[in-house]
């Protein structure tokens, strides 16, 4: 019996994991932009062996600093393997370049595919330095807020102060004992 349940756990094993490796087909995405009527359109063409894909869900992201902003929800290839996306115009970006991403993710038939394009679609930001020199929390130093240096004076002068106190009190019992012994 031992063996039968060690022959049904490889059995469940071996077919979890051929299934992971069963997509053997490879899919291309390649990005195109486009402006039409003021409105940013993103479209991605999707091909495997050189044909067009259809009903695949492709996703369009945006790369940000920690983690990838979704454009709108995964949209199905039409009978062409293209999908389109409208992008928004105020995505904020220091120098105005937005690096998209286009996702191919737990498809059946197909990998998981993405592909990379930069363009300057991104709404440039101005940064405001001029108060730099001014007292901020940020600020280190002599550059810190007057409440913060105080408040941090003050807990030190009371812990030393403390410290100071138990020793104090410490030779008080010295010199008490001393008086007492007489």
């Amino acid at each position: 019996m031992k063996k039968f349940k060690y022959f049904l756990v490889n059995c469940a094993l071996f077919l979890s994991i051929a299934s992971v490796f069963g997509q053997e087909k490879e899919a291309v995405i390649t990005l195109s932009f486009e402006k039409v009527d003021s409105v940013n359109v993103c479209k991605a063409l999707v091909t495997s062996e050189g044909k067009p894909v259809q009903e695949v869900s492709v996703g369009l992201f945006v790369k940000r600093l920690y983690s990838n902003l979704a454009i709108g929800e995964p949209i199905a290839t039409d009978s062409i393997g293209e999908a389109s996306f409208e992008v928004p115009q105020d995505i904020p970006s220091p120098d105005g370049k937005l690096v998209f991403i286009a996702k191919i993710e737990d498809d059946e038939n197909y990998m998981n595919t993405e592909t990379k394009s930069e363009i300057k679609w991104g709404m440039i930001i101005a940064s405001d330095n001029s108060n730099v020199g001014e007292r901020s929390i940020s600020g280190g130093r002599d550059k810190a807020p007057i409440y913060f240096i105080v408040a941090s004076l003050l807990a030190i002068g009371i812990v030393w102060g403390t410290l100071f106190y138990a020793v104090f009190q410490i030779f008080r019992i010295r010199k008490l004992r001393t008086i007492n012994k007489d």
